[in-house]
């Protein structure tokens, strides 16, 4: 699942969760599916932070890899 998909799914569920007007077991299997959605976002996110760099060309045509900040 690509990150936007796990986002709008993750998105859902909080809507849902914010109703107030589930069953208990609903909003606990809610609950319960949204934390490892959001777990699986932070890793994909975390794996993307390792591997983005930017590539930048320095004045003697070398190029030099900067670590790309999200924050």
């Amino acid at each position: 699942m690509r990150i936007n998909e796990a986002l709008t799914k993750l998105e859902g569920i909080t809507k849902q969760l914010e109703k107030n007007d589930l069953p208990l077991e609903e909003a606990l299997r809610l609950f319960e599916q949204g934390i490892a959605l959001a777990t699986k976002i932070k890793t994909d996110l975390d794996q993307a932070k390792l591997h983005i760099n930017k590539v930048i060309e320095n004045a003697e045509g070398v190029f030099v890899l900067e670590k790309f900040d999200l924050s």
